[in-house]
């Protein structure tokens, strides 16, 4: 079997501020959106850079090195 596609659908990540407070950055890459635990302009933005270069890329090439 060769496989042809290879697809991030939904990530999670994980920011810690210097307080110890956590905020969680949930990524549908497939449906194209994101939410946040807390509200973080900072990382709002980097959702919004990570959907633009992930949104339905097909990854297959970088699996198969």
């Amino acid at each position: 079997m060769k496989i042809t596609k290879f697809y991030i659908d939904n990530a999670r990540y994980k920011a810690i501020d210097d307080s110890g407070g956590i905020i969680w950055i949930d990524i549908n890459y497939w449906e194209n959106n994101f939410e946040l635990s807390e509200p973080n302009k900072r990382l709002e933005n980097l959702a919004k850079e990570l959907l633009e270069r992930k949104h339905k890329v097909n990854f297959v090439n970088k699996l198969l090195k």
